[in-house]
Parts: structure tokens; sequence; C-alpha cells
């Protein structure tokens, strides 16, 4: 059981993360950028970082049309 459930009041919607955009969504806490993620994420998955980056920024971009992150705008 490694899904996460999260609601959205923004959508009045429950969304099922799967294992990799719980995790992403996780390291999403105001601090970090999709560049420190895919950072953070490019030793376990053993790839470097720039091929991690369009897939983060998309699920990023993806929750934050749902409603479950709020962007930071610099």
């Amino acid at each position: 059981l490694d899904e996460l459930v999260a609601y959205s009041p923004a959508t009045s919607q429950a969304v099922s993360l799967n294992v990799s955009a719980r995790v992403i969504w996780e390291l999403c806490d105001g601090t970090r950028t999709v560049d420190d993620i895919c950072n953070e994420l490019s030793e376990p998955a053993g790839v470097p970082p720039e091929a991690l980056c369009r897939d983060v920024q998309v699920a990023v971009d993806q929750m934050c049309e749902l409603g479950l992150l709020t962007a930071n705008e610099p």
C-alpha cells in the first residue's frame, strides 16, 4: 500500500498518487525547487538529475492543477 489518497478541496476530488508521485509530493515542502527534487531523487533512481526533471516538472504541474500543491513564485 504505497499509494496515497489525497483530497483536494479546490476540486472536491480525492486523488490517488502512485509511489513516484507520492515521493515527489512529499518533497514539495515549500523549500525545494524542482531542480532540488531532481537532485535528491537522482541517486536512489540511479540516473542523472537531468533525466528526471521533465517528469518531476510534469508531476508538480499536474498536482498544482489538481489543487494538491500551490506553486511558489520566485
